[in-house]
């Protein structure tokens, strides 16, 4: 038996190329999973880089499309979107990107608008009601006046027979989950106000639905039943029955389930109360940043799923009794689910992804009082031999002078090609910031990561303080140290990985998009010595032009983050950006920025370069046109990883191809 050969970590050979990762880590691209509530059947919003990064819908069990490659289901709503698409009752409503207006679209006919032409509206996260089905209500934003501060939000009643769009609430600074009870008599759904964001204080409303003999909708009687303004978060409500609603709330410090009852004769005299009797130090659901990400969905009357997070970032899937208050954990095979939906009869549906072949379709039913999970179709085999892939492992860090967790995912080289490194080698890292910067990064099968991997390089996702899924305290963290904090846990994580002999800490290159591309920024300028080199996707140089171009979602984000003002501390806010530090910086520096990016516009980004060139600081820059705030092109991410790839190699002193 001939062995397989030892070669220097990162200079492995692999049948990855770029063209396959990128291909592959966007081909899946499943965005949204459709619930038809009437007819049972699944749908599901998907990614096509192919086709110029389009959003198109299709029928799971057919694998058609349900319109031609003219039309686009992506909203710009919150600027993140989401939640662009839902079919009743075999007709499919979706906003188009092209134009932000709302489409009818019945099967096998070509879509109508049924809002008005406008170039300042935008609608997403629509709930249609159970009887009334022309009768559709939606989360929409009014660019009327440009200004974030200007912008309105509101939820709207959209007419599908007149193509009228009426106001129906509009206290709130922001709207979205909007769902009716089954018997449509009732609505709740998830607001908020300035200066907050949706997981760090929102509330959950009801109110009574009236429609009138000649169809006019309106609400009455509104009443909260979860959260409180810039205490305690409320999100994600969905019905059980008419008269019981479930959501998540962090009275405790993590969002644990809760149901409010009632009634069928008074709602107001409902109550509100945790499903479980026992406090979780466990995060149930996930933040609304972008639309209908659902953490939860009615099985049927008595039985909710929900996904929670406990010390992780790989969720466990729950079913709860809401009679008994039991919470059931259930086994599967996915490393991450996104995209629950129930229809409160008989099943949730959901996106599952492995961590060894690609995502599938489940439903998780009830049989005989036990809880069970299906794929919708059979499974696909990978596109790796399993001994050619890295699977997670995850470490709680507890780093130093105070001893606070860190949680990384970490994916150790795997070839089948090669044994091992050098004797005594340890192998370099990739070491990814996630963006948010109160994100997290899911686990799971992608060509993207294993790209790294199977070169011999290790590569860590790091959950700094300040993500989500781990409660208030560790998201909260963060406020008042961005560019802090978040720099020090991905520095330490590697020193700690390094000490447990999983990573060569001389040989550490960090990457991010968007806030984890701000991070790496500031890693340069504040710890000039810690990494061999970065890469800085569509991230932040300046953090004052940040803050001025702000949309309305994030308007207030900054303030907190850097804990002053910028007129309140001009200094701070400079030390905290790194175009104003450059002289700190010895480690080479990748930019790469998309042209049409509207959160962090490319002119910022390319500062950033000129500067560091003019300091004679090793620099580049990769600007893709028609790119904006992330990467929805093949190429895009094709020439990304080839470069990201050479960049690396570069620094650590290795060759490699991509």
């Amino acid at each position: 038996m001939t062995s397989n050969r030892i070669a220097p970590y990162g200079t492995w050979k692999s049948d990855i190329t770029a063209e396959k990762a990128a291909a592959q880590s966007l081909s899946a691209g499943i965005e949204d999973v459709l619930l038809d509530l009437v007819t049972g059947k699944v749908y599901y919003g998907q990614l096509r880089p192919e086709e110029g990064g389009r959003s198109a819908v299709v029928d799971a069990a057919t694998g058609k499309d349900l319109f031609s490659r003219e039309w686009d289901a992506r909203t710009r709503l919150h600027e993140y979107g989401g939640g662009a698409a839902i079919v009743h009752g075999d007709v499919l409503y979706f906003s188009n990107f092209g134009d932000n207006r709302v489409y009818k679209a019945e099967l096998n006919k070509e879509p109508v608008p049924i809002t008005p032409e406008s170039q300042v509206l935008r609608f997403a996260d629509f709930t249609v009601h159970p009887v009334h089905s022309n009768l559709i209500v939606a989360a929409a934003e009014d660019h009327t006046d440009p200004h974030p501060s200007k912008v309105l939000n509101y939820l709207v009643m959209i007419d599908a027979n007149d193509s009228t769009v009426t106001k129906i609430a509009t206290e709130a600074d922001f709207y979205c989950c909007a769902r009716f009870s089954p018997d449509g008599k009732h609505i709740a759904w998830q607001q908020w106000n300035f200066p907050e964001l949706p997981w760090q204080s929102s509330e959950v409303h009801v109110a009574s639905v009236t429609i009138s003999s000649d169809g006019k909708f309106s609400l009455s009687l509104s009443l909260q039943v979860g959260g409180k303004h810039e205490q305690v978060v409320a999100q994600d409500p969905s019905w059980t029955s008419n008269n019981s609603l479930h959501f998540v709330t962090d009275v405790g410090g993590y969002c644990n389930p809760w149901s409010f009852t009632f009634d069928s004769a008074d709602f107001t005299k409902g109550k509100s109360a945790p499903i479980s009797p026992k406090p979780l130090e466990e995060e149930f659901g996930v933040p609304q940043w972008w639309l209908t990400r659902h953490g939860s969905g009615a099985i049927d009357e008595h039985h909710v799923a929900f996904i929670a997070f406990r010390g992780t970032p790989a969720p466990i899937l729950y079913v709860a009794d809401t009679c008994s208050g039991s919470l059931r954990e259930v086994q599967t095979p996915y490393s991450n689910i996104q995209f629950l939906h129930g229809d409160g009869k008989s099943k949730v549906v959901a996106l599952g992804q492995p961590a060894d072949r690609l995502p599938e379709l489940f439903e998780l039913t009830i049989t005989d009082g036990t809880p069970v999970v299906k794929p919708l179709k059979p499974s696909e085999p990978s596109p790796l031999p399993l001994d050619d892939i890295s699977l997670p492992q995850y470490y709680t860090l507890h780093l130093s002078p105070d001893n606070r967790p860190c949680y990384v995912t970490y994916l150790p080289p795997k070839n089948s090609k090669y044994d091992s490194g050098l004797p005594d080698e340890k192998p370099p890292i990739a070491v990814l910031v996630h963006g948010g910067p109160f994100g997290m990064e899911h686990i799971f099968f992608d060509l993207f990561r294993q790209f790294w991997t199977s070169r011999g390089w290790a590569h860590i996702d790091v959950h700094y303080g300040g993500s989500t899924g781990f409660g208030r305290a560790f998201r909260e963290s963060l406020h008042g140290k961005w560019g802090i904090l978040d720099i020090q846990d991905a520095h330490q994580s590697v020193v700690e990985l390094g000490k447990l002999g999983l990573a060569d800490t001389k040989r550490a290159c960090i990457y991010g998009g968007s806030a984890g591309g701000y991070s790496t920024l500031q890693a340069a300028t504040t710890l000039p010595d810690a990494f061999a080199a970065g890469a800085a996707l569509y991230g932040i140089s300046d953090m004052k032009k940040l803050d001025d171009i702000l949309h309305k979602f994030e308007y207030h984000l900054c303030d907190r983050l850097m804990g002053s003002s910028y007129k309140d501390n001009v200094q701070l806010w400079k030390d905290r950006s790194p175009i104003f530090n450059v002289d700190k910086i010895k480690m080479p520096l990748l930019v790469l920025q998309g042209t049409e990016d509207p959160v962090v516009p490319a002119p910022q980004m390319i500062d950033m370069v000129d500067v560091l060139k003019s300091k004679g600081l090793k620099s580049e820059l990769l600007l893709f046109q028609g790119e904006g705030h992330g990467f929805r092109q093949a190429d895009t991410i094709r020439r990304q990883l080839i470069k990201q790839l050479e960049f690396f190699n570069g620094a650590i002193g290795v060759e490699n191809t991509a």
